[in-house]
This record gives C-alpha cells, sequence and structure tokens, in this order.
C-alpha cells in the first residue's frame, strides 16, 4: 500500500538551502581546526595523508661494502701430529693330513652274465686349499684288470696283485668340489665261465688341508674429520717378530689399497709412507696377510702429520670523510658473518685491528658492530 505525499514548491527550495548552509558550516570548523592546530601536530597530519596518498617517498638507507671475502672453511687443531694404536698380531698357517670322505666295503665284478660297477660321490670344501689328494683301499679278493676313473677321466687301469696295494694320488686337474669315483673290472675273455671280482675294504680319501683362517689378521682405527681434511703425510710402523728364513711375503692393505707386498725385515722397525688419500674420515680397515710362515707383528701404529695452518687475514680501507661519518653515527659499520648450516655450534675468535672478540653461535648468520674497532686508514681483519 503506497500513500502520496503532496509538498509545495516553496517548502523545498526552503529545505535546499538549509542543508547547503549546514555544509559550509562544517567545512569552516574543519578549516578553523586545522588553522589553530600546534605545528607540529599539523604537519604529522599532513606526513600521514601524504604517506597514504604515495608510498614513493620511503626514507632512503645508503649502504657500503668494505670488505667482502669467502674464507671458506677455517678448523681448530689441538695437534700438528697424530698416533693412532693397532692390537698386535700373530699369523701363521698350518698344513695337515685330512680324511675327506670314506666309504663301506664294497665288491666290483664282472661275469658272462654278470657285471657290477661302484660309484663313490664325495665333497672337497676347500679346493684351493687342498693338495695331495690320495686314494687308499684294501683288497680281500681281486682277480681281473680294474679301472678306477674321477670325474670321467682314467685315473688308474692295471692288475692288482696285493691285497694292500699304495695309495693312488689323485691329479688335483681332475678334482672339483663335487667329485664321482667309478670302480670297474674287465671281462675274463675265454674264459666265460670264470668271474672277475675286487672286494673293497676301508677305503679312504685323505689330502693334505691347509688352514688359512689365521694367516689374516684385521683391525680398525679411527681418523677425525679435521684431521682428514688437514692431513699432510701418513705413514705405518710395526716391529715383527719373525724368523727370516721362514717366512714369505707379508700383504699390507688399508681400505683395500695395497701398502706394502714383501717380506719385512724381522727383529727391527719397518716404516712404509703412504698417500694419506686412503685414509677416510671414521672408521678406516688395516689387514695384514701372509703367504708362508709364521709372524707376531707387535707396536702397530698408523701415524699423522698435518698441513701448518694459517688463519686468514684481509684488509680494508676508510677514508677520512667516511671515518668522520662512522665517529658521529651517520654511519653504523658492521660486521656480519654467513655460515654453511646453522644447526653446529660455532665458537671462534676475531681480531680487528689486535682488538679480539669471540663469537659463540648456533645461528647460520651472525651481525655484529664493529664501530669501536675501527680506525682511518688501513684495516685488517
Amino acid at each position: 500500500m503506497y500513500k502520496k505525499i503532496k509538498t509545495k514548491k516553496g517548502e523545498q527550495i526552503t529545505q535546499a538551502s538549509g542543508a547547503t548552509a549546514l555544509i559550509a558550516l562544517i567545512v569552516g570548523l574543519i578549516v578553523l581546526y586545522f588553522i589553530f592546530l600546534p605545528p607540529d601536530e599539523r604537519a604529522k597530519i599532513l606526513d600521514e595523508n601524504e604517506d597514504e596518498e604515495d608510498q614513493s617517498n620511503d626514507e632512503v638507507i645508503e649502504y657500503k661494502v668494505l670488505l667482502l671475502e669467502y674464507p671458506g672453511r677455517i678448523d681448530y687443531l689441538k695437534e700438528k701430529t697424530y698416533e693412532h694404536d693397532i692390537s698386535s698380531f700373530y699369523l701363521y698357517k698350518t698344513t695337515n693330513a685330512r680324511e675327506i670322505h670314506s666309504a663301506n666295503p664294497f665288491i666290483v665284478r664282472k661275469g658272462l652274465f654278470d657285471e657290477k660297477k661302484k660309484e663313490i660321490k664325495f665333497t672337497i670344501d676347500d679346493l684351493e686349499n687342498t693338495d695331495n689328494v690320495m686314494l687308499s683301499f684294501s683288497l680281500n679278493e681281486y682277480r681281473g684288470i680294474l679301472s678306477i676313473m674321477l670325474n670321467g677321466q682314467e685315473v688308474f687301469e692295471g692288475e692288482i696283485s696285493t691285497s694292500n696295494p699304495n695309495p693312488l694320488k689323485l691329479d688335483k686337474k681332475y678334482l672339483d668340489e663335487e667329485n664321482i669315483l667309478e670302480f670297474s673290472v674287465s671281462g675274463t675273455g675265454i674264459m666265460f665261465w670264470s668271474t672277475n671280482v675286487y672286494s673293497f675294504s676301508h677305503l679312504k680319501i685323505v689330502a693334505d688341508v691347509t688352514d688359512i683362517s689365521r694367516q689374516e689378521g684385521q683391525n680398525t682405527f679411527f681418523i677425525s674429520e679435521n684431521e682428514k681434511l688437514n692431513m699432510e703425510k701418513a705413514s705405518l710402523r710395526f716391529w715383527p717378530n719373525c724368523n727370516q728364513d721362514n717366512v714369505g711375503k707379508l700383504e699390507i692393505m688399508i681400505n683395500y689399497h695395497q701398502v706394502s707386498s714383501n717380506v719385512p725385515d724381522c727383529q727391527t722397525w719397518n716404516i712404509y709412507s703412504f698417500s694419506p688419500s686412503i685414509l677416510e674420515s671414521g672408521d678406516n680397515e688395516i689387514i695384514f696377510k701372509t703367504a708362508e710362515g709364521s709372524y707376531r707383528l707387535d707396536n702397530i701404529r698408523i701415524d699423522t702429520s698435518l698441513k701448518e695452518i694459517t688463519y686468514p687475514t684481509y684488509y680494508f680501507e676508510i677514508n677520512e670523510s667516511l671515518y668522520k661519518k662512522i665517529q658521529d653515527d651517520t654511519y653504523d659499520v658492521k660486521l656480519s658473518l654467513e655460515f654453511v648450516d646453522d644447526k653446529r655450534d660455532k665458537n671462534m675468535d676475531i681480531n680487528i685491528n689486535n682488538r679480539m672478540s669471540t663469537i659463540d653461535t648456533k645461528e647460520a648468520k651472525y651481525y655484529k658492530n664493529i664501530d669501536r674497532d675501527l680506525k682511518q686508514g688501513n684495516n685488517f681483519i
């Protein structure tokens, strides 16, 4: 529902004139307010308005780089040489006769309508260190020509005329880790009614087996990160107790790099220099290995010597006008250091024109005001 309100023309004009007068009065009061404000307050208000209208009038700070350098890694080394002691080793090898295999009694035979052969399987666990493999047996019956095959190769063929034949050597070139011996006997020929027979007992396979488990000794030693990074020389020294006439080569390996492979001098100091590059920060492995004879290695030691450390020194110039600005606090001079990581503790001394200060921080960046440490002319840090 709508209701129309009627007004006269004269009333509308009167209302418009009143509004205009009110606006003029408000503007006038604002102007009077600014006129009677204290100058500093009026300036603040006007500055704020200008900042809102134009953000381009920000304060400009001037920077000047006096020195920019990259010192790199700086280490603290308490010692110039390090000694790494290693426990003694006793190296030797033993060779003993060992039974490889034995078999129960068996018979091989051959007749016109009957033939029996025999296979014997045996294993050699360490073929490389097994020598003089011998086959021995006794015979209760022996008739005909006996044939013995090893892995398909004939190792014996002949007639045996004794119950205790000499042991038969099995050639190493025919031997494998898994082996088969085959026994058979020849036929009777024209004596077809008979049978050739060999009846075996006490069959054994024996060999000389060398135990090399004590021919090699190994140990570890530790190299710190600072020692590794600053290492200049490295050497190995030890005292071998041995009989010069009864020993063979002594192979020495550090981290699988050969340091020596010769017969050392017994009962005296042996010293070998080697490249520091084969050493690693952390655990390092040293191995001694002999091929012949017995050694007792005592007083084993790794010696390292480190490079002489020269701490970096840098120079920069401050002219007269710049120095005055520093003195009257127009300029502040700040030392800024940036480190590789921000987790580890960084503790160091800084010498600026013979004024010492200490830095101890875990942060990645460090800042320090050094106005009081500077002078006009040449400066050093």
